[in-house]
């Protein structure tokens, strides 16, 4: 049985957290790895309650981005 979240179910597909002290810097760096890489925006910031930092995430795809 496959306990993959649906958005996982197919090979080259990753999600990938992005963390950091403050807003600003976390959604810089997410910028900065979306304008390079095949990957979706980047979600709205959260923070996991009793975690220091703010955090983001992304979809993306092992398939790079065309030059």
């Amino acid at each position: 049985m496959n306990r993959l979240p649906a958005h996982l179910t197919q090979p080259g597909l990753a999600r990938l957290t992005v963390e950091a002290t403050d807003e600003d810097t976390v959604l810089a760096v997410a910028g900065r790895l979306i304008a390079c890489h095949n990957l979706t925006g980047a979600s709205e910031p959260y923070r996991v309650p009793g975690e220091d930092g703010v955090r983001v995430q992304l979809y993306g795809d092992a398939v790079p981005l065309a030059p």
